[in-house]
């Protein structure tokens, strides 16, 4: 894994919200590859990107700890 828990944590956080940051697609498109979350893109251009059911499964157990 080349990125950290907490950061891995605060992203699905904000996804989850709607409020993630399109600016910083690569960190994204690592989160992808252990599929936490989906990229959906339009002409290689990216619309959205949405939680996986591994992802939201994250999610939920985050959102008990908070």
């Amino acid at each position: 894994m080349s990125y950290k828990t907490k950061d891995r944590n605060d992203a699905i956080m904000l996804i989850a919200q709607g409020k993630a940051n399109l600016n910083d697609l690569p960190f994204y498109e690592q989160l992808a590859s252990f599929n936490w979350i989906s990229i959906c893109k339009t002409n290689d251009v990216v619309d959205k990107i949405e939680l996986t059911y591994a992802g939201k499964d994250l999610f939920n157990k985050l959102k008990k700890l908070r």
